[in-house]
């Protein structure tokens, strides 16, 4: 009777331990100023385009989030710091400059940067048309990484970087700027959302056609586990054969998604 008992318990204790290891969590860094792409949500949740594909993907595979958000510099140091060896961050774009300091997990979604202008100014539809302007964008962002390459002979003095990427918005329609070069999604989310408030309309905003691709990522380092890499690389790219993923992605405007 005693043996019987004392296996109950140890049944009971290894099926405790399997479901305590069946749910993983992860440290999720973001910015939560990426108006209508990362956002938090009322609940204080994972809001946004982008944050919507996560979050619904890892919970899918039983992955928690522990969300930390930051202003994005800081967020892209954190992000290398990887102190809990757990740490990933969304949304990063794929480019060469970053290559080597990440392990790109696995891609979300496709945009587009671009300029923004005001109707009564000069429209600024590529990066050799920007020459001579004074151009607002995010700091350590890829859309700053841009503006500053050699080839694309842009002055550093006209560049008027920002942590907060939606303060440019302000700084657009107060002519501090003449150009505000962002994300198609930023940019159609913050004019739709904000330009009421100032007494303006869409029709004040212009947008420039798309000047490079954007491959947006979430992403750790090496200091993360191979085993946890696969399961969040294994849960985003389920979710990406969804109609649920479809769905969300055709609210970008103008992208290729795929």
């Amino acid at each position: 009777m005693k043996a019987q008992i004392l296996f109950k318990i140890i049944l009971i204790i290894i099926s405790l331990s399997q479901i305590k290891g069946f749910c993983t969590e992860i440290t999720l860094l973001a910015d939560p100023s990426f108006t209508g792409e990362i956002q938090e949500t009322p609940e204080k949740g994972l809001g946004g385009l982008g944050g919507e594909i996560v979050a619904k993907a890892l919970k899918a595979k039983n992955i928690k989030i522990k969300i930390e958000w930051r202003p994005w510099t800081r967020a892209v140091i954190e992000s290398l710091d990887n102190k809990d060896n757990q740490t990933f961050i969304i949304p990063l774009v794929r480019i060469p400059e970053r290559e080597e300091k990440f392990v790109w997990v696995s891609k979300i979604y496709n945009a587009h940067t671009a300029f923004i202008t005001m109707k009564h100014s000069r429209r600024i539809d590529t990066i050799l048309a920007a020459k001579g302007a004074t151009i607002g964008v995010l700091a350590s962002s890829s859309y700053r990484a841009i503006l500053v390459r050699p080839e694309n002979g842009l002055k550093i003095e006209n560049i008027d970087e920002v942590p907060i990427d939606i303060r440019n918005f302000k700084k657009l329609i107060g002519k501090r700027i003449d150009a505000w070069f962002t994300i198609n999604i930023v940019a159609y989310e913050a004019i739709k959302t904000m330009a009421k408030e100032e007494h303006l309309t869409v029709k004040d905003f212009v947008i420039g056609k798309p000047t490079s691709i954007q491959a947006k990522y979430i992403a750790t380092t090496k200091k993360t586990s191979p085993q946890l890499i696969k399961k969040v690389r294994d849960a985003v790219e389920a979710f990406k054969l969804t109609a649920e993923y479809k769905k969300i992605i055709s609210r970008i405007p103008n992208s290729d998604s795929k």
